[in-house]
């Protein structure tokens, strides 16, 4: 499996948002920043360890706003079968 880079489309596989989609918007360290465009902005991104996330769409392009974050992840719920069982908060 391959080390999600910038642009990526990750679920999360741990923590308390466990089942949701984000953008890889960049690295600090070892540590990847993702954003939903909603919950977390890319002002303000959330730290996580790539161990603990899944590729789901490969990045294509960097988007300008969050509202193209929102839209982006949107598109890939549609397309994405829920491998693991749950996507986007389903319990």
């Amino acid at each position: 499996m391959r080390r999600p880079e910038p642009y990526d489309i990750v679920v999360s596989l741990a923590g308390h948002d466990e089942g949701k989609l984000f953008m890889v918007t960049g690295t600090a360290g070892e540590k990847l920043l993702l954003c939903d465009g909603k919950n977390r902005k890319m002002d303000a991104p959330k730290s996580k360890s790539p161990k603990h996330v899944r590729v789901v769409v490969r990045g294509e392009a960097p988007p300008a706003t969050d509202r193209e974050i929102r839209q982006t992840l949107a598109q890939a719920a549609e397309a994405a079968p829920a491998k693991e069982g749950r996507l986007l908060g389903e319990r």
